[in-house]
Parts: structure tokens; sequence; C-alpha cells
């Protein structure tokens, strides 16, 4: 069955032009407009979280408020309980549809981090590429002929959306302030909402709280371990992932 995405209302992309800005391809049916249900439609009910939007909007009318809907994943509908007296199932079990997570990547890690903290990304992306020559790595200094001539913008949430295994995010006061590292973040955080996997990978350099980023979710503290030590985790943590 196919149903029109709900987020961008068919469009496959999400309106931004009346905010001065390039409109965002859609992060749930990526520009498709419509998206295909395996599960038969007597299955099916609305989303009574979202009602059916795959939208949570706020009493905003700035599209990069909206949330996608974390229950039915944007798509607006969820599949019905289903009971059972099997002692060996637990009754009233819920399952909902999930987007389906991709398998095609052109990066294993993109690096997100304030310019302000280049020095400290340089070197932790110079101790990898030496010790697993086969980890494709997206950051900005190894990709400027890539970048040259593309519209940032949309180039950069396709990169931190739909183009690398995981995202490692550098977070600090000044990654915290940057127009286009909150750009970086909300594309990733729109990937990992969608898939519900480990996708972001945060490392702290100093207290900052990144919104969406909540303390409950498990970091690296450069303060504490060596840029060393840290893509050697990055390399396992890596490996461990693509075995998923």
């Amino acid at each position: 069955m196919i149903i029109k995405c709900r987020f961008c209302q068919g469009t496959g992309r999400i309106q931004l032009s009346f905010l001065g800005l390039s409109d965002e391809l859609c992060s749930v049916c990526k520009g498709a407009g419509e998206l295909e249900i395996a599960i038969p439609e007597e299955k099916l009910t609305t989303c009574k979280f979202c009602k059916g939007e795959g939208i949570i909007q706020p009493n905003s009318f700035n599209p990069a408020d909206i949330t996608i809907c974390p229950a039915c994943k944007g798509i607006g509908i969820v599949e019905r309980p289903t009971f059972s007296t099997s002692p060996q199932t637990p009754s009233n079990e819920r399952s909902f549809p999930q987007t389906p997570r991709l398998v095609h990547y052109d990066y294993d890690i993109a690096v997100s981090y304030a310019s302000e903290d280049r020095e400290t990304v340089d070197k932790y992306c110079e101790t990898i590429s030496p010790r697993a020559r086969e980890l494709r790595i997206f950051y900005d200094k190894y990709d400027q002929v890539n970048l040259w001539g593309t519209n940032l913008y949309d180039k950069l949430d396709e990169i931190y959306r739909t183009k690398a295994l995981c995202c490692v995010i550098f977070i600090s006061k000044h990654y915290a302030k940057k127009v286009w590292t909150n750009h970086e973040r909300k594309a990733a955080q729109a990937r990992a909402l969608q898939e519900n996997i480990e996708y972001i990978l945060p490392v702290r350099l100093d207290d900052t709280e990144i919104p969406g980023i909540p303390p409950t979710v498990g970091y690296l503290d450069l303060r504490e371990i060596s840029v060393s030590k840290l893509a050697h985790m990055t390399i396992e943590k890596v490996k461990k992932l693509k075995s998923q």
C-alpha cells in the first residue's frame, strides 16, 4: 500500500522558502513524496500521538521547529495493537511500522564540529586514517573538491542525514552557537529519530548542552580520554555497527 507522506504533504520537500532559506528534502520520504507500507490496510490505524499528521508541530510557523512523530516515524499511521493469550507472548503487544534502515553509505562516519575546534578534529581524523584505511570519513577538509560549487545547505543536509553510517559530533560552546553546526545537527537528529539507532556519537569538549542531545545519551569526553583513544573507539564502534 502506498500512502502520501504526511510530513511533506506529498511534495517531497519541506517548505522553508518563506523564511528566506532553501527548501529541505523531506527526511521521511527522502523526496519521493509517498511511502510504501507492507502491512495490510486493515491492520493499520491512525496514529493517536500525531493524529495522523506524521509530525508534532508546536505553536510556531517555523518548519524548523517541526518534529517527526516518534510513534509513527512520520508515516501518520501505526499497526493496530495485537493481543495474545499465549503464555509465551506478552498480551497487548504493540508494534509500529519502521522506516527501512539505509543499507548503502558513502561514508562510515561524518564529522560535525565548530571551526574553533578544528585543531582537535584534525588530530582525530589524521589519527583514524592510518589505523583504518578502509574507514571512509566525511571531513570537510578532505572533501573540498566535492563541496566546491555545490549548494552547501542541501549538500550537507544530504550527507549528515543519508550518506553516513554514523555521525560524530564534537560538542562545545562554539558548536552550540554556529548556524551551520546546528543545520548539521538537525539533519543528523532527523536521521537518528527516523531509524532509532545509534547514529549520533557525541564527543564532549566541555559541558555545553546541545538541543536534542539529552545528557542521558552515552558520550565520550576528550577531557578524560586522548584523541588516540577516541580514534580507536570510533573504529571499534563502526565495526560493531556494520555487523548489526
